[in-house]
């Protein structure tokens, strides 16, 4: 009488190397080859052997490792998409709270996909590495101090910093006369992604450097409306 077989802890492979699957576990492409190339190997040559059934199990064989294929690359694609991304996790730090963070990068290797995460540890922020299974939840985390962003808004300042040049302007800081210092802004330029201009003090040859954002008013420089005013009169006349 043959006895059901109930413990898997033994051998775990049979005679032949095929491996031995508990149940409910997913046979493997390679398991599917095995089988297929012990099926040819036993095969009878004098037999009246159909050929389209090994046909068909060599298509089947194809559509599996292709469906294999597909779904590593999909897997791989959903992993590295976390970049950026907060998460929390099934490990826990030294408090026994869930670890979350944002996440820095994906990696995999051997088969095996990781992820760095960026956590709060003793008050400070560092790095470390989990495996993606761990991760319980996926929260998207805007960033609006990206440096594209705050790329894009330092070239508006330059841009409108750059219609100030040959204009009278007004700023809030004060002079040795205790009122707001005034001139003609002969240049602009960035220093450290910080945009400044180069005004001429009124009433002296003085060149200083303010920051943009002190610029409280700006007007048409006197000098060239007078010069303006006098080429219309001259025309009039």
């Amino acid at each position: 009488m043959t006895n059901a077989i109930n413990n898997y802890t033994g051998n775990r492979a049979t005679d032949r190397g095929t491996k031995i699957m508990k149940p409910g576990q997913d046979m493997d492409k390679n398991a599917f080859l095995k089988i297929l190339s012990a099926e040819l190997s036993n095969m009878d040559p004098m037999g009246n052997n159909d050929s389209t059934q090994y046909v068909t199990q060599m298509a089947q064989f194809a559509s599996m490792e292709q469906m294999g294929n597909l779904n590593t690359t999909m897997t791989n694609y959903a992993a590295h998409d976390l970049t950026g991304r907060g998460v929390t996790l099934k490990s826990v730090n030294n408090e026994g709270a869930p670890y979350t963070g944002v996440v820095k990068a994906v990696t995999t290797q051997n088969g095996k996909t990781s992820i760095s995460l960026e956590v709060s540890e003793n008050g400070k922020n560092i790095y470390k590495d989990f495996p993606i299974e761990d991760i319980l939840t996926v929260l998207d985390v805007p960033n609006y101090s990206t440096p594209s962003i705050n790329n894009m808004n330092g070239n508006l300042s330059f841009l409108v910093a750059s219609a100030f040049i040959g204009k009278h302007v007004e700023l809030s800081e004060k002079g040795n006369n205790n009122e707001n210092i005034k001139g003609e802004v002969l240049g602009i330029h960035k220093d450290q992604g910080v945009v400044k201009v180069k005004v001429k003090l009124d009433g002296s040859e003085d060149i200083q450097e303010f920051t943009y954002d002190k610029v409280i008013s700006v007007t048409a420089n006197e000098k060239i409306s007078n010069k303006l005013n006098d080429i219309v009169n001259s025309v009039k006349a």
